[in-house]
């Protein structure tokens, strides 16, 4: 459209048709989807006295690819954006067709006046001498639009959907407090001071003695064996096997001749094996594995699958105590030794039942450490010194501002946690909240607070009310047109033919 309209109409095409956020925010269904009954013949959306044809779709259209096009640059995929655009084009006629029929009905009018006041200011349309130049306008017409009616009619349905966002939007102040403290929100920074406690942070003397797991036990009993079923996988062991070996290394690219000296000493090998030789100081002895000949060939515990197939099958097949033959792997031959099996099972309650009420206790002993913590909070005291008095850890953060995912450095993220660090004074730093960051019970204080110089407050506070002021005018003008649009399509009365232009929704 013509470029001092577009200028006037800023706002606008960040919620239509020119930022790309918007473009990929409505690809992804955020928007709702578009959808109703067909419109008549040749008409691709049709609401009252309102229709846009098929030119006008392959013009929004086109203007929408050059736009993503100019904002990727060398990275634009006509093939692959083809959908993407078509859909955000389709959306953004359905939503001009709303705006500019709702406007009708409130009895608004873009009269041939304004339209003809809106070209007198595009420099587009001037000559050399700075006048209206009426051949570039007839041409521009034939070139766009095809005649002068159907660019009237597009220029009337712009002209009154600004004016019905001009109306919407009017009801859309950000207050000076509000930028204020949407400003403050990015700038400010504290540090504070934590204390972290969980079933595994605790000190040796807050830790449950073996009588107290012993009783916690027997109290708690059901409790327990409730945990136990629901974590019945964790008490499952596979099959595993304590294993030594003897390897005589033979390269891959190695010859028939060198395949068979290493077979001869794996041969002899076998042979001291069955006379009797110690099995552990043969592999010290005579083992190319560097890893564990020094160990006595000793592999430690394995499991089915960790070894090579051939070396697996026959593993698992011996005998406690016995040898293997000589089985070949991809790095050689070997001579395996079975020192000790387990076979696959589950650890029964009784074995796991103290481990259990071990982990319970503790974490049931750090939420009451917790307690103790915010009710000598709660009592005045701070957090520093009910913390020394209870002998826990303080740790300190160093300065931070907020993050959107709640992050605290040193502690983890809590939004919660966030909000409260930041309300919280220096009259009154300690807070007797009890935050959950992780399996942790945390409670924090205040220890810095650093608020930004004025200047910088001032130039945050505009740059704020103007992206409080966009937002808060995109969420109002986009919730009128998807309520307004709904209720079109419940009465019948908005007609959309997207088969017409081969878009889809």
């Amino acid at each position: 459209m013509l470029d001092s309209f577009r200028r006037g109409q800023r706002w606008l095409t960040a919620i239509f048709i020119v930022a790309i956020g918007i473009v990929f925010v409505f690809f992804l269904g955020l928007g709702g989807p578009v959808s109703g009954p067909t419109a008549s013949p040749g008409v691709v959306v049709e609401l009252g006295k309102v229709q846009v044809n098929q030119a006008d779709f392959q013009r929004v259209r086109a203007q929408q690819q050059q736009r993503l096009q100019d904002a990727l640059g060398d990275q634009f995929d006509d093939r692959a954006a083809g959908d993407l655009i078509d859909s955000q084009a389709m959306r953004a006629l359905v939503d001009q067709v709303i705006l500019a029929h709702s406007a009708q009905q409130m009895g608004l009018l873009a009269s041939n006046k304004e339209i003809k006041q809106v070209l007198m200011r595009d420099p587009s349309l001037r000559g050399a001498d700075g006048r209206f130049d009426q051949e570039n306008f007839d041409s521009l017409i034939r070139w766009e639009y095809g005649n002068q009616q159907n660019f009237l009619n597009v220029m009337e349905r712009q002209l009154l959907q600004q004016k019905l966002i001009e109306l919407l939007l009017s009801q859309s102040q950000v207050s000076d407090a509000e930028a204020r403290s949407a400003a403050l929100f990015d700038l400010e920074k504290v540090r504070i001071a934590f204390v972290a406690l969980s079933a595994d942070t605790l000190s040796a003397d807050a830790t449950p003695d073996d009588e107290a797991i012993q009783a916690y036990l027997e109290a708690n009993q059901e409790a327990l064996r409730a945990v136990y079923e629901e974590q019945s996988e964790r008490f499952a062991s596979p099959e595993q096997l304590h294993l030594r070996h003897i390897l005589f290394s033979i390269d891959a690219e190695a010859d028939d001749d060198a395949r068979a000296a290493a077979r001869a000493e794996a041969e002899k090998a076998a042979a001291r094996l069955e006379e009797g030789a110690e099995f552990a100081a043969l592999a010290t002895e005579l083992s190319d594995d560097t890893a564990s000949k020094d160990q006595g060939g000793d592999l430690g515990t394995v499991q089915r699958g960790d070894l090579a197939p051939a070396l697996d099958e026959a593993a698992f097949a011996i005998e406690v105590g016995a040898t293997s033959e000589i089985i070949e792997g991809p790095d050689g031959l070997h001579i395996l030794l079975v020192e000790e099996k387990q076979e696959a099972g589950t650890r029964s309650f009784e074995d796991v039942g103290i481990e259990l009420a071990s982990k319970a206790a503790a974490k049931d002993r750090a939420k009451e450490l917790a307690q103790q913590l915010s009710a000598a909070v709660r009592e005045g005291e701070s957090l520093e010194d009910a913390a020394r008095d209870a002998m826990l850890t303080l740790e300190r953060t160093g300065l931070f501002t907020r993050r959107a995912d709640g992050f605290i450095p040193a502690l983890g993220p809590s939004q919660e946690a966030t909000a409260v660090a930041f309300a919280r004074s220096l009259e009154s730093p300690s807070s007797p909240q009890i935050f959950k960051v992780g399996d942790r019970e945390v409670l924090i204080q205040l220890l810095e607070r650093v608020d930004p110089e004025e200047e910088e407050l001032a130039v945050a506070t505009a740059s704020a009310r103007s992206r409080l002021e966009q937002q808060m005018q995109n969420r109002t003008v986009q919730l009128w047109i998807d309520n307004t649009r709904e209720s079109l399509l419940e009465k019948n009365e908005l007609h959309i033919n997207t088969a017409l232009v081969g878009a889809s929704f």
